[in-house]
């Protein structure tokens, strides 16, 4: 089934859309084959992945595109991505929306916090007018080709503005055009509840973002479902987990010279294998062998 479709499927069935964030290929991989029906290209990990750099606007349109091509080549499932804001002005956001879709994206958010982006100390990221990302969500719409590739319109504007503005914002992108609204940063459950309940806009569903830190409310997938979110992702979970994982071992090798007391820690090469689909390559490799190599090869077997 194709993806966009499918994806279309899942919003109107019930249930919570839960899609982990996927950093590269690989990570993708694991989380389809750990069941979750879709997957989050995040481009705070794509810019940590690829660069070691935080996600401050210096990872280019081209290499997250790049990066959900491949995760969508690697992986059956929907493939969600982070366009940050949209790489520049509508203009720009125009050439984000066609590159995203023939990557294969199913759905792409756009933010309204500006380019470059801008911080100040406890305020989060600075955004633009509202009337520059309503212009901006319209460009992206219109720019579309298929009709299946959806538009989120997410804002920024908590952190600086409050709940109210934010709210009034995620309408606004919502009768703009986007498909789904993805309001960032509360930092209540009552501001939760309150945004399922106020940003309402004909075929919109809310868009819960879950970052694990102490500052934000960690809900289980069942509580925001039962709040009314439609989507859930989980950004930063397995990049974290990895990198936490990846420093552990390294120290106890540094430190002592072998890992042989953390092999537990090590997923065996058969396990490996099977992520990377592996006996897959090798049927390619028989199937399309010159005759006398298939024979030379059944006969070292036995």
């Amino acid at each position: 089934m194709n993806k966009r479709i499918e994806f279309r499927r899942l919003l109107r069935q019930e249930g919570i859309i839960v899609a982990p964030g996927a950093y590269d290929a690989l990570s993708a991989r694991i989380i389809e084959k750990a069941g979750f029906n879709a997957v989050y290209v995040t481009g705070f990990g794509v810019s940590a992945s690829l660069l070691a750099m935080p996600d401050i606007g210096i990872l280019t349109r081209d290499e997250l595109v790049t990066c959900v091509k491949n995760i969508d080549n690697a992986v059956s499932l929907p493939v969600i991505g982070d366009a940050e804001s949209g790489f520049g002005n509508a203009v720009n956001v125009t050439r984000a929306v066609r590159e995203f879709e023939k990557a294969g994206a199913v759905a792409i958010h756009i933010e309204d916090q500006m380019v470059p982006k801008r911080y100040k100390p406890t305020l989060g990221g600075e955004i633009v007018c509202v009337q520059e990302q309503i212009n901006k969500i319209r460009a992206a719409v219109k720019a579309r080709e298929d009709r299946d590739f959806l538009i989120i319109g997410r804002t920024d504007a908590i952190s600086k503005y409050g709940l109210k503005e934010a709210i009034k914002r995620g309408n606004l992108y919502a009768e703009a055009g986007s498909d789904i609204v993805f309001v960032h940063g509360p930092q209540k459950i009552e501001e939760l509840k309150t945004i399922v309940k106020e940003v309402k806009a004909p075929n919109i569903v809310n868009y819960a973002t879950m970052i694990e830190s102490g500052n934000k409310p960690i809900l289980s997938i069942s509580q925001l479902e039962e709040i009314g979110f439609k989507i859930v992702i989980f950004p930063v979970t397995l990049l974290f987990t990895a990198v936490k994982s990846m420093q552990r071992i390294l120290r106890v090798l540094k430190k002592e010279g072998t890992i042989e007391n953390l092999l537990e820690s090590l997923i065996s090469s058969k396990d490996f294998n099977k992520i990377t689909e592996l006996s897959k390559f090798r049927k390619w490799e028989q199937k399309y062998l010159p005759r006398g190599e298939k024979i030379e090869q059944n006969e070292a077997k036995r």
